[in-house]
């Protein structure tokens, strides 16, 4: 079904400004966003060995298979798509090119049911987003993320930093993205990753997480779609 929406394109992209690869990409017809495929593969997901920043919440270290390889957005959702999509517009920060904000679990999931997608497991957000690296980021802080010490208090626009090893952008960063999991330690409250403007360094790693009940919608809030 999903395939069906997507018109297939390649692109040649340079992850992080050092790795050279083939990424293979679509175009979501329906959003006009591009769409990255992730291969399956084996992860280390939840805080990693060498990481002495990691909060308690963060889980320790474990092995986890993905199973099936998905398509992520190369960008977290634009006001403009959502915009086109949706007919409305939360967003507090406005911009078509700015990520859309505002946004509640319950109105991330509809959007990304309307452009066919779904959201991201917690596992498979962290295997994306991690780029196959095991550390904490993917790279240099400064040059990969929008945090509270360059973010000023505001989001910034999409792909303005540098990519990891898939071509994905912003996974560290300028919002937090929703994934459909819940909190194990209450199932009415859902998963956020990545980080926003509004956050300082330590809570912008691959590994943390927050918890937020599902009709939370603040400022620094977005989302990020998947599919198979």
């Amino acid at each position: 079904m999903v395939h069906a929406e997507l018109v297939r394109i390649s692109l040649l992209a340079v992850a992080a400004g050092v790795l050279g690869f083939s990424a293979e990409t679509k175009l979501n017809t329906k959003d006009g966003l591009i769409y990255v495929w992730i291969p399956p593969g084996t992860f280390a997901m939840g805080c990693s060995p060498t990481d002495v920043q990691c909060f308690r919440w963060e889980p320790i270290s474990r092995q986890v298979r993905i199973e099936r390889g998905f398509w992520i957005g190369q960008t977290e959702v634009t006001q403009r798509a959502y915009s086109a999509v949706m007919g409305t517009n939360p967003s507090r920060y406005r911009g078509p090119r700015l990520p859309v904000d505002q946004l509640s679990w319950f109105n991330a999931r509809r959007y990304c049911e309307a452009v066919g997608m779904r959201l991201p497991t917690e596992a498979e957000w962290e295997y994306a987003a991690r780029g196959g690296t095991t550390e904490a980021r993917y790279g240099v802080l400064d040059f990969i993320a929008w945090y509270d010490a360059n973010g000023k208090d505001q989001t910034h626009p999409v792909a303005k930093k540098e990519a990891n090893a898939f071509g994905l952008y912003d996974t560290l960063g300028n919002v937090w993205e929703w994934v459909e999991d819940s909190y194990s330690a209450d199932p009415k409250k859902r998963i956020l990753r990545g980080g926003s403007f509004y956050n300082v360094a330590r809570e912008l790693r691959v590994s943390n997480r927050l918890w937020a009940f599902p009709d939370t919608d603040h400022r620094n809030m977005g989302v990020r779609c998947v599919g198979n």
